[in-house]
């Protein structure tokens, strides 16, 4: 087999650049991701175990079957001896050891616990999906006190240093604005109210691409307002509906959030929706706004009983937007020299017939040492065949490395007539 070292110049990285769609429909509480719906399988409803505005990490558990009164145990002994019942779907463990390697859901006091060589549990699938959260004027965004005494940070005020650090894109990227110091945008996002849409980046990469943000805000399924960030600097403006052209709110492009500050009414004063809650008690109908958009998913919704009530009935929301995506591409030349590469070790290269059979005996086994090479040159008239000329077809590739250890195969669509005049270079491209 004719090995060919690979030159400098016939090998080369490459970074392919993509932008994929990202599409959220939001409607009655549930979001939809690029028009995937609830799909029922044979053993699971959804048959993803879990519901289509999600991705699934690796798609585990694709139709299997959960049987919670499954007796049958397996799996390593957990924590104090306990086993894990077979509810027939995968999970995920890890042995307490030396490197101290466990689940990020575990807590550090409940691992601590455990004794080396303990097993712990984690349940598929892992999933993620877009969160919106509201804040209204009177919520506080932070406490100061240690978090043993109810302290916290909110996500918003988390984000108060990434949104000034975005100020050289506009200067109405800031936290806290003022009159004086940012003209025309003087809202203070401590004291105002505020929607927070939460997008992953497994659904966006490694950016929001600028200029694709697209929001649609209906009402009785009429489109009454729509956003989008035509200058590309982060701002969302108002394109359609009540006061069209002013900025409603901003887009963090790398971090995958939208900050939504617009709360004037949208539509007609008769369009009136259930948007949130109050305590316990579900809040009288409002008339719809920018800082309610996503709200049907909201953290802020009702639990328990109130669930029952379909959230925000009359409003559905639509969220378009492209991500960025970057993906490492090798190409390689593979280049098959003139008169090389014409003897093959295939039986069809060679002319069998009845003179050339193998002599057999008690104490003999002798092939023939004048086998022809078959010649398949074809030739203008129908019996005599063309002048002879060594051929073979070229259908695979194989890629080695330096140790000559095969780590892939390149297969043409169709194999290609290799003649010693002719002289072939096959393009092969991987992701790495």
């Amino acid at each position: 087999m004719p090995y060919y070292k690979f030159k400098r110049s016939d090998t080369y990285v490459n970074t392919l650049k993509t932008y994929p769609s990202v599409k959220f429909l939001i409607y009655s509480g549930s979001a939809y991701y690029n028009n995937l719906p609830n799909i029922s399988g044979a053993w699971s409803n959804p048959v993803r175990h879990t519901n289509a505005g999600n991705v699934s990490l690796y798609e585990l558990n694709v139709d299997r079957q959960y049987m919670a009164s499954s007796t049958r145990l397996v799996g390593p002994s957990g924590p104090a001896g306990t086993t894990t019942p077979d509810k027939g779907l995968i999970y995920g463990w890890v042995t307490k050891n030396g490197s101290r390697i466990g689940f990020r859901s575990t807590a550090a006091p409940a691992f601590n616990a455990l004794n080396y060589g303990d097993v712990i549990f984690s349940n598929y699938p892992l999933t993620s999906s877009i969160t919106k959260e509201l804040y209204l004027a009177s919520t506080k965004r932070y406490n100061p006190l240690p978090a043993t005494q109810g302290g916290f940070v909110s996500h918003l005020r988390a984000l108060k240093n990434t949104i000034d650090s975005y100020a050289y894109l506009s200067p109405n990227y800031t936290y806290a604005g003022s009159s004086s110091t940012r003209g025309q945008w003087t809202r203070d996002l401590e004291n105002v109210e505020v929607g927070l849409v939460s997008v992953p980046t497994i659904f966006y990469g490694s950016k929001i691409k600028p200029g694709t943000i697209d929001l649609k805000f209906y009402y009785t399924g009429s489109l009454i307002a729509r956003a989008q960030d035509t200058k590309r600097n982060g701002m969302l403006y108002a394109t359609s509906g009540n006061r069209s052209g002013s900025i409603i709110g901003l887009a963090l492009y790398g971090q995958g959030f939208l900050v939504l500050t617009a709360s004037y009414g949208l539509g007609y004063a008769s369009n009136q929706d259930v948007y949130r809650r109050i305590g316990t008690t579900l809040a009288p109908a409002e008339r719809p706004r920018w800082t309610y958009f996503g709200q049907s998913i909201s953290g802020s919704n009702p639990a328990g009983s109130d669930r029952t009530v379909v959230w925000a009935p009359l409003s559905s929301f639509l969220m378009e937007m492209s991500g960025t995506s970057t993906t490492q591409t090798l190409t390689m030349f593979a280049t098959a020299p003139k008169n090389s590469l014409n003897q093959s070790n295939n039986p069809t290269f060679k002319s069998y017939t009845t003179k050339n059979f193998a002599v057999t005996g008690s104490k003999i086994y002798q092939e023939s040492n004048n086998i022809p090479i078959k010649n398949v040159v074809s030739s203008a008239y129908n019996n005599p065949t063309g002048s002879f000329e060594k051929t073979t077809y070229i259908s695979k590739v194989g890629i080695y490395d330096e140790e000559r250890n095969l780590i892939g195969i390149a297969k043409l669509a169709m194999p290609v007539r290799k003649t010693a005049a002719r002289d072939f270079t096959i393009k092969i491209k991987t992701d790495i």
